[in-house]
């Protein structure tokens, strides 16, 4: 409920400041007013509108849909535990960039995961399994990994 462009004085009525279509306003109150009613008004706007769902990640014959927490590999299903979907979905976010072991560590372990834990390592080699051939994840020596 949008009420800017109106300027409200206590039990005086409404004087326009601006036209309810520069301020996109689709509904208005006027004062005195019953909190039932308004109360009933804030649950009608709830109801109007849903959540923007997260985009589907896309790339090299992968999408992952993280809304309903699947991924498809060239229209195949692949079941991927919650480590290896987030990995995954972190290395699908950074578009071709590469993502360190640690930024890895960073986002998808909790803050008291060992950062010499060869943890990240043993979840890509296993997401690589998963997706099978041919491989999309590379290994940048000394940098992290990418999907291209």
């Amino acid at each position: 409920m949008v009420l800017s462009g109106y300027r409200r004085t206590v039990y005086s009525g409404r004087h326009r400041t601006t036209s309810p279509a520069s301020s996109r306003a689709d509904d208005y109150l006027a004062k005195p007013f019953a909190f039932a009613e308004l109360s009933a008004r804030v649950l009608a706007l709830g109801r109007r509108s849903r959540p923007a769902l997260p985009p589907t990640l896309s790339r090299a014959g992968i999408r992952l849909d993280p809304a309903r927490r699947e991924v498809f590999r060239d229209g195949r299903y692949v079941p991927l535990s919650t480590k290896e979907f987030g990995v995954l979905a972190e290395l699908l976010r950074a578009e071709g960039t590469v993502v360190s072991s640690e930024q890895l560590l960073e986002k998808v372990w909790d803050e008291h995961a060992d950062p010499f834990t060869s943890a990240v390592r043993i979840t890509v080699l296993k997401l690589r399994r998963k997706l099978g051939d041919p491989p999309v994840i590379e290994t940048v020596p000394g940098v992290g990994y990418r999907i291209p």
